[in-house]
């Protein structure tokens, strides 16, 4: 694929004295060091922008850019997944925090099922978790990789979608629970990928030292030296890979960071000694007209509470891992020559809570700690310090990145190409909702069990309002506006009719399949 030229050189009418006209490289395209510079400001809509650069003044019009033009500009992807990272962590590691200046940002990505075998199938099918049917992470209770690969649904995925188009495909990392239980081949390789580094044995993989990698069909042991620490083998891996892939490539690089026991590397055994658990407004509190699963807790007494501030601390280290990924992507890509090819994305499979609303340490609620996770994107012509508030989903993942790489995800899928948004900042008559689904119970064995269980429910998100119903009946109703902490359930008080209106949408949305998710999610609020 080449560059378009309109994507690489801005003819811009230069106001504020200046009367002739400017050329300007458009900062995320023309180098690696412009697509990583931020503009001073920049707000978009209708398909335009309006810029202050520094040397020129306002900027009064941006050539207008295709979806087509857009993709032109992208010939490989490299996905870095984190497991379990939510934004209250994600903002305490400085280096996270500062990559949204280089990136546009996904403020109200919304994961389809806050458990990680659940949403990552939810990436790689393109599809709500009543759809995929992997309701868990263990096949006891309906899910799992066992699951999956019952279902068929590996033999038409994304990796599958890309191969058949002729891109190049790695996958390093974490896969999905439970893999490669009851395998025929214990060192069995899914189809569409070409490269193979993947964790086989668990719990030691989430330990980070141990455990045993498939690479390629062959099964390899680490030990318990620093060297063998599970994120800098497996970044290792696709810094190697990056420098030898033949373009167009997609790379999925999935850490098992920060995900409980949370181990660090060695070398961040001294950071953030002082991060503790977001003092924010839910710190401990009682919100309002609470459901019964979490009415009856207490306050979480201070003893407790200093030991949930060390976990977090923990977690918090365990997730420089991550960044510790980006910047050597960077660098291989940077080494390689494709660093102005490729779009490096950043985000993670579910959330997490800590102490907000009286809860213990976990996820699985449908609140935003869990739910709403950071989604960067960062390359090519994408605007660097833009936030997008729109509604989007883990769902919109597949069909995105089959987009960019001239591969096409199937009708059947239940999301959106995020491909407008990136090329012009801006989309009109974008989906009004999404949901978020828990469709089982984790039980004792699953890393993920929880003494603490919500009900299973359905969660409507929309930008202004978190509308819940539980199967036994209960509901709530938060307003994003007026309680962005999402603490007070005013669901007894609410005008009727919007009750009734997100009631209709939720029901649409958890009865969707494919196209028809694409009408359930744009029903007015």
């Amino acid at each position: 694929m080449t560059a378009m030229p309109p994507r690489n050189l801005w003819i811009v009418a230069v106001t504020a004295g200046v009367t002739s006209l400017g050329i300007i490289a458009a900062a995320g395209i023309f180098s690696a060091s412009a697509w990583s510079t931020p503009h001073r400001e920049i707000t978009a809509g209708n398909g335009l922008m309006t810029a202050l650069n520094p040397g020129l003044g306002p900027v009064s019009q941006q050539a207008v850019v295709t979806d087509e033009q857009f993709q032109s500009t992208i010939d490989n992807i490299v996905f870095i997944l984190a497991d379990d990272l939510d934004w209250a962590t994600f903002r305490q590691v400085p280096r996270l925090n500062a990559l949204q200046a280089k990136a546009t940002t996904f403020t109200n990505a919304t994961v389809t099922d806050s458990l990680c075998c659940p949403s990552r199938v939810s990436i790689l099918r393109g599809q709500y978790v009543h759809n995929h049917k992997v309701f868990s992470n263990e096949p006891a209770s309906g899910g799992g990789w066992p699951t999956f690969y019952r279902l068929g649904e590996e033999k038409d995925c994304l990796p599958v979608w890309l191969s058949s188009v002729g891109v190049q495909t790695a996958f390093m990392g974490k896969y999905l629970n439970a893999y490669p239980d009851g395998a025929k081949n214990p060192a069995y390789v899914p189809p569409g990928w070409d490269r193979w580094v993947v964790p086989v044995t668990q719990p030691e993989m989430y330990r980070g030292y141990g455990y045993t990698l498939n690479v390629d069909g062959t099964l390899k042991t680490y030990g318990t030296n620093s060297e063998d620490f599970l994120s800098d083998v497996l970044v290792g891996e696709a810094a190697k890979y990056i420098v030898s892939a033949r373009e167009p490539f997609y790379l999925q690089l999935s850490l098992t960071n920060p995900h409980r026991p949370s181990p660090v590397a060695t070398r961040h055994l001294a950071s953030s000694k002082s991060a503790t658990v977001p003092r924010s407004k839910g710190y401990n509190a009682t919100g309002l007209n609470e459901p019964a699963w979490r009415s009856s807790l207490p306050t979480i007494n201070p003893r407790r509470l200093a030991t949930y501030d060390g976990r977090w601390r923990q977690r918090v280290q365990s997730s420089e891992s991550s960044a510790d990924a980006y910047d050597s992507v960077v660098a291989a890509l940077a080494k390689a020559g494709k660093l102005d090819t490729t779009l490096i994305v950043i985000g993670s499979d579910n959330g997490y809570h800590s102490v907000v609303r009286r809860l213990p340490p976990g996820k699985r609620t449908p609140y935003l700690e869990d739910t709403v996770v950071p989604y960067l994107f960062i390359g090519p012509g994408v605007e660097a310090g833009a936030k997008v508030a729109s509604m989007t989903s883990t769902i919109d993942l597949g069909p995105t990145f089959a987009a960019l790489l001239n591969a096409k995800a199937p009708e059947w899928t239940d999301g959106r190409s995020l491909v407008p948004f990136l090329a012009r900042g801006t989309v009109e008559d974008w989906r009004t909702g999404v949901i978020s689904e828990s469709l089982s119970q984790a039980r004792p064995g699953d890393p993920d069990y929880e003494t603490l269980k919500p009900p299973r429910f359905t969660a409507l998100r929309t930008e202004q309002w978190v509308y819940v119903e539980y199967e036994d009946g209960t509901k709530e109703l938060y307003n994003r506006l007026t309680d962005p902490d999402e603490l007070n359930n005013v669901l007894p008080t609410a005008d009727p009719d919007l009750v009734k209106a997100l009631n209709r949408q939720l029901l649409a949305l958890r009865t969707c399949a494919g196209p028809t998710c694409r009408v359930a999610d744009s029903l007015p609020d």
